[in-house]
């Protein structure tokens, strides 16, 4: 039997070929393809943490910002 066998290196090449919708789907299908029990832990962990999150903004203790000011300030430290 007759394995094609990609590295990791030419793999990321590829990737970076791909548009974005195409990555995305990329991940949902690496994401589908881990652990389902640890997948199940990681996002019943997500679901309590956003949970706590909301929480914490309706009680006034978690500051918030607004959608263009977060995506400015994300944009400016990724260039760092």
């Amino acid at each position: 039997m007759n394995h094609f066998r990609m590295s990791l290196t030419s793999i990321q090449k590829e990737i970076a070929h791909l548009s974005s919708n195409e990555r995305a789907t990329l991940i949902d299908i690496l994401w589908e393809s881990l652990d389902e029990a640890r997948v199940k832990e990681v996002e019943g962990r997500w679901a309590n943490e956003s949970e706590e999150r909301i929480d914490a903004v309706d009680r006034g203790e978690l500051p918030t910002i607004d959608g263009p000011t977060a995506l400015q300030d994300l944009r400016s430290c990724l260039r760092k």
